[in-house]
């Protein structure tokens, strides 16, 4: 009577790991979305790539952060596309800040990002998160307009 009452049990978890391999299988095949600068690719705002952004003290802001790339708006007018290594918080940012060993950025720097306004703390309580910063790009926020794209 015991064996009766186990094979159904058996058969529910033989059916429930096949269909999940199936799925594995069929999500595989799915496109995956590009990451970092290549989700940028055709877009007329992405510039040549820079080997350095100098007086990185004059960072006005960020924007259009996403998993691995944020737009630092420089004053007076000159904005760079920063690619990250897959860093943890960029996406949720509300804070970023440049660790670099000179005015100039360059690859191999990093950024400071934290999901708190105030960068020295995060919601994690463990401190600013630190992005290697992997390439530079110009950006040009007007070339939208000069291209006529909304």
């Amino acid at each position: 009577m015991m064996r009766e009452k186990t094979l159904p049990f058996i058969y529910g978890g033989l059916v429930f790991l096949l269909s999940a391999c199936a799925a594995a299988a069929n999500g595989g095949m799915a496109e995956k979305e590009p990451a970092g600068v290549a989700k940028f690719a055709g877009d007329p705002r992405l510039g040549e790539q820079v080997d350095r952004m100098c007086f990185a003290s004059n960072i006005d802001s960020f924007s259009q952060n996403t998993r691995d790339t944020v737009v630092l708006e420089m004053s007076p007018g000159k904005d760079f596309l920063v690619e990250t290594s897959s860093c943890f918080d960029l996406d949720r940012a509300q804070s970023v800040a440049i660790d670099a060993h000179s005015s100039c950025v360059t690859r191999g720097d990093r950024l400071l990002v934290s999901d708190s306004v105030f960068s020295a703390s995060s919601s994690t309580g463990a401190g600013p998160n630190r992005c290697f910063i992997k390439a530079i790009y110009a950006w040009d926020e007007k070339a939208l307009d000069a291209a006529g794209i909304e």
